[in-house]
């Protein structure tokens, strides 16, 4: 499989190593951004808690402005 945004900006074949959790668009390690995923969850009534779903791979398009690109 390749990396999506290389085959459409760059029309290069570049290996992809991961797909975006959100979209599901194969990236290569250039294109690739890591973010911690989290969710908010209801331990006690008004005292809502934040839970880290660990690490999640997203293409450059779907990236939240916290993640980070991989191998920086």
């Amino acid at each position: 499989m390749n990396c999506f945004e290389c085959a459409t900006d760059q029309q290069t074949t570049t290996p992809a190593v991961t797909v975006c959790s959100q979209c599901g668009a194969a990236s290569c390690v250039r294109h690739t951004r890591v973010a911690h995923a989290h969710e908010e969850v209801d331990y006690s009534p008004g005292a809502p808690s934040e839970l880290d779903l660990g690490r999640r791979m997203f293409c450059t398009t779907c990236a939240p402005a916290s993640a980070k690109q991989v191998g920086a």
